[in-house]
């Protein structure tokens, strides 16, 4: 039994040990710290002295690293000192090179504010004349000139740049200096929007390098499993791992709860409420993640009802998520600091690294759907010195349950791969017709947007968006081209969601056709709204706020016509390819659902939709599927693709709503049994691809996820879909299990260790 009064607690009232609950004590370890880098600036050496700083081994490796000329992505956890890190660097060249300047962005506008006070403390202190700014949206006008005439640090984020480059004669002097490029939180920009990311950085590289500048790269993101391959997918350049990480560790104790080992139809929103407030009256400041807006307002609500009684904390317990205004969340970030509130319950927003100061324990409403984001919201608890506690509620989930039912595996798993595309075609054509419209593109330029730019140029050149001069191909468009391009994934053909009157979301066709027919309910921030028309003319879908307890399902038969085989291995009785693909769905109706339960349906009348994507390609031999172990080979192949589709976010970085699958006994491009993993966004987001080159990993996941489930035909946990358009029938639970076997133990038999260990 545990000395924690906390972890005593919940033994007690779980029982301990038992299948439902897991704990686990990782030994904390003592900070690795480095000599003072001797190349420093006697002001920052002295700087580091007053305030009692020693450098951590990483700090002080990425610190010559960039002083050597290298491009370097750091992978340290949360809370480990990443912004002193590249603080030291950026600093010291500012205090040896007058013409110096330093270029920062983060995905948040939160975190964004709180570096600026970081880098105006250290500026205070060293007397660097740095003039730290931010440059965003909310900055006013008449500030900007200043800014770009005389701070030598901007703070943004990547909208902004969007949006300024083709203003570059403004920023002409600040592009000429800019020696750094810090991308803080790297590992946000994958998937489509890592993809777009991507593709403005190198427009950014374009403008930089026609002003002859040649900045380093800084990037600082959570731990990856290809940290390497992403840093180079993401910028275009080598960098260098920084991985070894110097920072202190408390002690943490890691606690996973399965309510449903005992009691399948147990509530998520109940027992994450009751360990959340258990933690709180034991004396911990806790927080508690949740995967919703909606979920994160009915916990804290349901926590504050339990301490009415209790005056003193009443109101220790607060709702922390997007849409507050920005003057509530400071106050909220102040009182969670300060102490007087002991319980947050928030989205992934305090996921990121804003400063909230020290907590002590964490509670999760689910698993979060990668082991980055488990450790980033677990890194949020061990902060104030003493021993930490970190809970887990699982849901009726095939990953959750996977790790409910072998928790080591989760401690012995590999990290997630990142997965970047800049090849997605609405991308790729989005951002030529912004280069062109910054710096006339010329073939030299290939470098920066790869080998197929020239078909892109000469396709839009016909369609008169572009034009041949003779300094280069130029913009010839009637917009403004960046306005043209929206970062969130779809160009200007997407469809547009509106509340009111006001633009909440957009969306590409193929989302807006599953997602954004009449009477759907679409989740934005965790609210419901319900679809009440859709304007195809104008691309809009016109949503009201609807407080209702069921979600929509959309029911669809669905194509997939093989194109252009990229990459290919063949197996004994299996060849599994990357391939190009056409999807067309057909929309037919919808289900009604309330907590899992079909309660109505209704009738859609839509026409086809076609798009093409990247697709993981499985064919597989007849003879295997003839096997006397396999009864229905329709549904052995489609609960065999459901499993595949729910384990692939335990690979791929990625959630199970970004792909989509269709299985078949004779597919028209194969003659044979097939099953088909693309990816749902148009182009493809380098999904599929990637799942290609982990596909011993993902099968094994599946493979696992379905033979260790204990229900007898199949259930949420294992084979059933959330998102099957054709109502999860059939399904043959124990044919896909024989099927996924067999296929792990033929890749694991024929490939090499190096291929399965990826």
């Amino acid at each position: 039994m545990s000395t924690s009064p906390l972890l005593r607690s919940f033994q007690e009232r779980y029982g301990y040990p038992d299948d439902a609950l897991f704990i686990k004590t990782l030994a904390g370890r003592e900070a690795q710290y480095a000599e003072v880098p001797h190349r420093l600036h006697p002001r920052l050496k002295e700087y580091l002295a007053g305030s009692g700083i020693k450098p951590y081994i990483h700090q002080a490796l990425a610190y010559d690293a960039l002083a050597d000329g290298e491009d370097i992505i750091l992978a340290t956890p949360t809370a480990s000192g990443k912004t002193l890190a590249f603080a030291l660097p950026i600093i010291d060249r500012l205090l040896t090179d007058s013409d110096a300047r330093a270029l920062l962005l983060y995905p948040t506008k939160a975190l964004a504010r709180d570096q600026l006070r970081a880098f105006q403390e250290i500026d205070s202190a060293t007397g660097a004349g740095m003039r730290p700014a931010v440059y965003d949206g909310d900055t006013p006008r008449d500030a900007r000139p200043g800014i770009r005439a005389h701070s030598r640090i901007i703070i943004s984020n990547m909208h902004e740049i969007h949006h300024i480059l083709p203003w570059r004669r403004q920023w002409a002097d600040f592009f000429a200096g800019l020696s750094f490029i810090v991308i803080d939180e790297a590992h946000r920009y994958r998937g489509v929007f890592g993809s777009h990311i991507a593709l403005l950085i190198r427009r950014l590289l374009r403008v930089l390098a026609f002003y002859d500048a040649d900045p380093a790269f800084i990037l600082a993101t959570a731990t990856l499993g290809n940290p390497e391959e992403f840093g180079e997918q993401l910028t275009g350049r080598a960098c260098r791992l920084i991985a070894e990480d110097g920072s202190p560790q408390n002690e943490r104790t890691i606690l996973f709860y399965n309510p449903y080992a005992r009691d399948p139809t147990a509530s998520l929103v109940s027992e994450t409420k009751d360990l959340f407030s258990a933690s709180i009256r034991h004396g911990y400041q806790t927080i508690c993640f949740s995967p919703s807006r909606r979920l994160a307002e009915v916990i804290a609500l349901r926590a504050r009802e339990e301490f009415t009684a209790d005056q003193s904390q009443g109101t220790a317990v607060c709702a922390y998520r997007a849409g507050y205004l920005a003057e509530e969340r400071r106050e909220m970030e102040a009182a969670i600091k300060n102490g007087e509130i002991r319980g947050i319950v928030s989205t992934n927003a305090l996921e990121l690294g804003v400063d909230i100061g020290t907590l002590d324990s964490v509670v999760m409403a689910g698993y979060p759907g990668t082991t980055l984001s488990f450790w980033q919201q677990a890194g949020r608890a061990g902060r104030s010195g003493k021993e930490s506690i970190v809970a887990m509620v699982a849901r009726y989930d095939p990953i959750d349950q996977y790790y409910m039912h072998h928790p080591e595996r989760f401690f012995e798993s590999a990290y997630e791969h990142a997965a970047i595309d800049c090849r997605n075609p609405i991308a790729l054509s989005g951002h030529l017709l912004c280069a062109a419209a910054e710096v006339p593109i010329r073939d030299s330029d290939s470098r920066y947007f790869g080998a197929e730019m020239n078909d892109y140029l000469a396709a839009l050149t016909a369609q008169e968006i572009l034009a041949k001069t003779k300094s280069g191909i130029v913009y010839a468009g009637s917009s403004r081209a960046s306005e043209l391009v929206s970062l969130s994934g779809s160009a200007s053909g997407g469809y547009r969601i509106t509340h009111n009157g006001h633009l909440i979301e957009t969306m590409d066709d193929s989302q807006a056709y599953r997602e954004g027919y009449p009477g759907a309910i679409i989740l934005h921030q965790g609210e419901s709204y319900i679809v009440r028309s859709v304007n195809h003319e104008d691309r809009l879908i016109r949503v009201e706020a609807a407080d209702v307890d069921y979600h929509t399902r959309p029911l669809m038969k669905k194509s997939v016509d093989v194109g252009t085989i990229e990459r290919s291995t063949s197996y004994r009785g299996f060849t599994i390819s990357s391939a190009e693909v056409t999807v067309t769905e057909e929309l037919y109706g919808y289900r009604i659902v309330r907590y899992d339960r079909v309660i109505g349906s209704a009738e859609v009348d839509a026409p086809p939709l076609s798009f093409p994507t990247q697709g993981l390609l499985i064919e597989i031999d007849e003879n295997i599927l003839a096997d006397g172990s396999i009864g229905d080979p329709d549904g052995t192949l489609h609960a065999a693709e459901h499993t595949l589709i729910a384990a692939m976010p335990g690979v791929v970085i990625c959630d199970r709503y970004d792909i989509g699958g269709i299985s078949t006994a004779c597919h028209p491009a194969t003659g044979g049994p097939a099953i088909i993993i693309y990816d749902g966004y148009i182009g493809g987001a380098g999904l599929s691809q990637k799942a290609y080159d982990l596909v011993f990993r993902v099968v094994s996941l599946a493979e696992a996820i379905l033979s260790e489930c204990r229900c007898i035909d199949g259930c949420p946990a294992c084979i059933f879909s959330p998102k099957c358009g054709n109502d999860n029938q059939p399904l043959d639970k124990s044919g896909a299990a024989v099927l996924l076997q067999t296929l792990r133990d033929t890749i694991e038999s024929t490939r090499s260790d190096e291929f399965i260990m990826k």
